[in-house]
């Protein structure tokens, strides 16, 4: 697992800077030239060459420019592909609706959207069948609207577009030839080539670096963990690591990207269940039975209304909490596999209100400490959890509807998926039953919840999560 470590170079000579500030104007207009070549068919041999004689880049630098343009153009088309995808089922989506529309007005407004939808699945199909991909602005769109304009200088568009400089590793030449780290006495040091000698050597540039760490004011003890010593116990191994130096705001920041050893995943024995909400999170335990074990709520309505960084740590130590709690327990982490996709027609309120939930987040920092700790991470479907937990979990054990989901999900991750619907809901609720017991799993409890949610939008209500209140007189119970 890749890992990267973030720094800050501490001091420049005039000299040192004006070298620096010259060789990222030269990575980034190598990186832009080989973009355009390889959009004209060139060889990437003949690219290289070019790339060492146009902008005076070593051999190794040229590569990485080369690389860095290849790696960008295959990301758009990557991009191409899934606004495409995502296009088409907006496309599908909104023609369903339109179907099931009963108002005059609703179905002329869908298909407004539905035309304005189609007109930017063309052109997405168009740039597919092209093998194209829209235009790049290096240094920002929004920049280049702003330089059009008028609104910032010639200087800092330039700025923009020549800010950083990437070196690839090699393990052959001792992690990296073209930006070396070391410590000395305590002090880490960035070594970085320079202007050739004529004798197949370069003058280096030397600089100290800060790596990020945070040691305690009061116990003195890292608090997290200690990336500045892992970057420098990597070193001693002499494997190849990448250095990014990347310019703002006046200051010179290194990315120092190392792979991280992973221990085998142990053997499970039961599972925690996790539902991520936007406010907290669900935590349910089971055997490996799947039998109820213990359940809680993390709470952290900070979660909603935190500036992002504030949002990120917050929710690095939920997860590392979440994770801890499965290793003491010797369970798996069962969490929801949930596709972050926009692949349906919504509302501009609804993205609004989504743009700030954790899920995609939260799952992400599961994956990388569970990854360390060795926890066994399982994925299961979401499908129906919410129901499920509500109307056959919440009550038996007392639950809220969280806890109750997280329940289904950690059952469903050691491979109970079926679950049978309750034969006191049947009874009350399905009236063709013969013609119930031939749906699936999911198509059952899809009617059960239609035919609940029916009966308590007569009192007002538009959820399942008011069936715990009118749960007795829906069910006659006494």
């Amino acid at each position: 697992m890749k890992t990267t470590a973030m720094g800050v170079i501490l001091e420049l000579t005039e000299t040192q800077q004006a070298y620096l500030d010259n060789l990222m104007a030269r990575y980034c207009a190598a990186v832009r030239w080989s973009f355009k070549r390889l959009l004209e068919g060139k060889g990437i041999r003949d690219i290289r060459q070019g790339v060492q004689v146009k902008f005076n880049l070593n051999s190794r630098q040229a590569n990485d420019a080369v690389y860095d343009a290849q790696s960008t153009i295959k990301s758009q088309y990557e991009l191409v592909k899934l606004h495409y995808a995502n296009a088409l089922a907006k496309v599908e989506f909104t023609q369903k609706r339109i179907t099931k529309a009963k108002s005059s007005k609703k179905k002329a407004n869908l298909q407004k959207r539905l035309e304005k939808e189609q007109r930017k699945l063309a052109d997405w199909q168009k740039h597919l069948e092209a093998k194209t991909f829209p235009t790049i602005v290096f240094g920002g769109k929004r920049l280049f609207l702003e330089r059009c304009k008028g609104n910032i200088t010639r200087e800092e568009w330039q700025e923009a577009r020549s800010n950083r400089y990437l070196s690839r590793g090699d393990k052959t030449k001792g992690g990296n030839l073209n930006t070396r780290l070391y410590e000395v006495d305590g002090q880490i040091y960035l070594d970085i080539a320079a202007e050739p000698t004529g004798t197949g050597r370069y003058k280096r540039i030397t600089v100290p670096v800060y790596l990020a760490h945070k040691p305690s004011k009061k116990t003195g003890k890292i608090n997290g963990r200690n990336y500045r010593q892992m970057v420098l116990d990597y070193l001693k191994t002499g494997s190849s690591y990448q250095v990014e130096i990347i310019r703002k705001d006046g200051r010179y920041y290194i990315h120092v990207t190392i792979e991280e050893d992973m221990p085998d995943p142990y053997h499970a024995h039961g599972a925690v269940g996790v539902d991520t909400n936007p406010d907290g999170l669900g935590i349910a335990l089971t055997d490996c039975l799947g039998q109820y074990r213990g359940s809680q709520w993390l709470g952290q309505g900070e979660w909603t209304y935190a500036k992002s960084n504030r949002r990120n740590n917050l929710i690095g130590e939920k997860a590392k909490k979440v994770v801890a709690l499965a290793k003491e327990t010797g369970g798996a982490l069962a969490v929801e596999d949930l596709k972050f996709k926009h692949d349906k027609s919504v509302t501009a309120k609804f993205n609004r209100m989504s743009h700030g939930f954790v899920w995609s987040k939260f799952l992400a920092y599961i994956d990388r400490c569970a990854a360390r700790e060795g926890v066994p991470v399982i994925k299961v479907k979401p499908a129906f959890t919410s129901v499920i937990g509500i109307l056959k979990y919440q009550h038996q054990y007392g639950l809220s509807n969280h806890q109750a989901a997280a329940l289904v999900i950690a059952r469903r991750g050691l491979g109970f998926d079926y679950e049978r619907v309750p034969k006191r809901l049947v009874d009350r609720f399905i009236k063709a039953k013969e013609g119930f017991r031939k749906l699936n799993n999911w198509q059952q409890w899809s009617a059960v919840k239609k035919a609940i949610l029916k009966q308590l939008k007569k009192k007002g209500v538009n959820s399942l999560v008011s069936w715990q209140v009118h749960r007795k007189e829906l069910l006659g119970a006494g």
